[in-house]
């Protein structure tokens, strides 16, 4: 018995250390699975997180070849436009290319003691390849001479096409060689809130200027800036514009040009993050009738309408707060001062209707009928969906012309860089030994510029007071008639190549200025 017991509890004792055994066996192994997970789980997020960095990487140089290959494609189209205003009593009367020399080399005045010139600064983008660009009108509003400067720096004289003051664009032309690179116009409508794109010009002057940003809102109300009803929405970008900037092109990324830079919102005067650029789709309807008739025809309904607010939505029964209400509405009414028939009125609309769609166009407000109206061709007959008491109903309106602007000229004196009369705008005088001697000039010989017309040619080209010039295009010049043969016997556009001595930079005293003859 008592062996019996003894190998029982050998049995039992056995049993247990195989059991324990295999539970460290089993623990072991789980253990291993568990760190062998851990291990494949850590190569996988490091290969993630890899991988996203690589990513961001890659976007940020595609983003950024993106603008490379847009600002190259584009700034071939874009020009600087410089403008002269002329003092009113110079520009007003004749000059002589060559006027009589004044009695003394010391005086600085102009003749008859004319006011400098003003000069202003812009942007344009080239719209066609036989020289038609594009830029805003207050660029060239009013001015006596427009010169365009382009990418590879040839300059050109301009001249104003036509204008509109509504939308503050202006079509101006050059004379080229050969033709020009024309930007590609793109749809504005297709444009995203969040859409990358690229504004360039020549912000302060500084020529071919890229600047990068984004779509910050579309449609956005030119009410809203300029406190009364306009005839368009802008697209509205944070991408830095200032001065010198109106009338450059804002582009997306497919090297598209889809809004012309019109406006900034500032406290400062400079750019602030907020600027407005006018849609590609309405620039380019302007431009069109700009180039076929100097002006722009815009469509008039003869109503008079408000916005349809919640309020009066709810008041009228209307199921969300859009259209135009009719405020106003009589046979004939007065616009700018003349008494005109209205086509509203023909057609029945009636005071308290409802727009609600205008051409098939759903109606966002009073603001967005007076658009569609401008934009509707004269003499189009147009359905109109209208709510009355309830109820919907349709006219038919024959749109007639709007009244005012289309009887003014474009321009009242048409800007270009040369005047009626061909002018460098300048008097010399023999340079004698005896003022060689006054003026410690040494050997110099030549002509001294004794009078210069502020903003004339050879102002602009940076000519001044008491400069001696010494030759022309190379020609050694010895007085003043040579000087006055050597500028006439060049044709209009030939370039002018001076040689001039201006003692005030001694020891380094030769400087050379040019400009093509008008």
């Amino acid at each position: 018995m008592e062996n019996l017991a003894s190998n029982t509890s050998e049995l039992l004792e056995r049993y247990h250390r195989s059991r324990r055994r295999a539970l460290l066996a089993s623990v072991i192994a789980i253990a291993a699975c568990f760190l062998a997970m851990g291990v494949i789980l850590g190569v996988a997020l490091t290969r993630q997180t890899n991988t996203v960095k690589a990513g961001d990487k890659e976007v940020t140089s595609e983003l950024s070849s993106a603008f490379v290959d847009v600002a190259r494609q584009v700034e071939p189209s874009v020009v600087n436009i410089s403008t002269v205003t002329l003092p009113v009593k110079q520009s007003s009367r004749e000059t002589e290319m060559f006027s009589v020399p004044r009695p003394s080399f010391e005086s600085s005045l102009p003749l008859n003691g004319n006011e400098p010139a003003r000069r202003g600064n812009g942007s344009g983008v080239i719209v066609d390849s036989r020289g038609y660009i594009l830029t805003n009108r207050h660029v060239v509003d009013n001015v006596d001479r427009i010169k365009v400067r382009f990418f590879n720096g040839l300059e050109l004289p301009a001249e104003v096409i036509g204008s509109d003051t509504e939308v503050d664009l202006a079509v101006i032309k050059v004379e080229p060689t050969v033709p020009l690179v024309a930007a590609r116009i793109g749809d504005s409508e297709k444009m995203r809130v969040g859409d990358w794109v690229l504004a360039i010009g020549s912000p302060f002057g500084l020529d071919q200027t890229v600047t990068a940003g984004i779509i910050s809102a579309k449609e956005r109300d030119s009410s809203e800036l300029y406190k009364r009803v306009g005839f368009q929405y802008f697209l509205q970008t944070d991408a830095a514009i200032n001065r010198g900037n109106s009338g450059g092109p804002l582009i997306n990324l497919s090297g598209e040009l889809i809004g012309i830079n019109t406006a900034i919102a500032t406290s400062t005067g400079d750019y602030n993050g907020i600027c407005f650029a006018l849609p590609s789709s309405e620039a380019i309807a302007v431009y069109k009738q700009l180039v076929k008739n100097g002006r722009v025809v815009r469509g008039f309904l003869g109503a008079m309408t408000d916005r349809v607010t919640p309020q009066i939505a709810q008041v009228y029964g209307l199921p969300v707060a859009r259209g135009a209400i009719v405020s106003n509405v009589s046979e004939t009414m007065t616009v700018e001062g003349k008494l005109v028939e209205s086509p509203a009125a023909k057609a029945g609309l009636k005071l308290n209707d409802i727009i609600l769609e205008f051409r098939g166009e759903r109606i966002k407000d009073d603001s967005d009928l007076v658009r569609q109206v401008a934009s509707t061709p004269v003499g189009t007959s147009v359905p109109i969906k209208v709510i009355r008491d309830s109820k919907e109903t349709t006219l038919t309106v024959v749109i007639s012309q709007r009244p005012g602007q289309i009887d003014d000229q474009p321009f009242a004196r048409k800007a270009s860089l040369a005047p009626s009369r061909p002018n460098i705008g300048i008097s010399v005088q023999t340079l004698t030994p005896t003022r060689i001697l006054e003026r410690e000039l040494g050997q110099v010989m030549g002509v001294s510029v004794i009078r210069i017309e502020s903003g004339s040619i050879s102002d602009d080209a940076g000519l001044r007071l008491n400069d001696v010039i010494e030759s022309v295009n190379r020609q050694p010049i010895k007085n003043a008639e040579g000087f006055k043969e050597a500028i006439t016997s060049l044709n209009p556009g030939e370039p002018v190549v001076l040689q001039v001595y201006r003692q005030k930079l001694f020891p380094n005293p030769r400087i050379f200025i040019s400009f093509n003859k008008p």
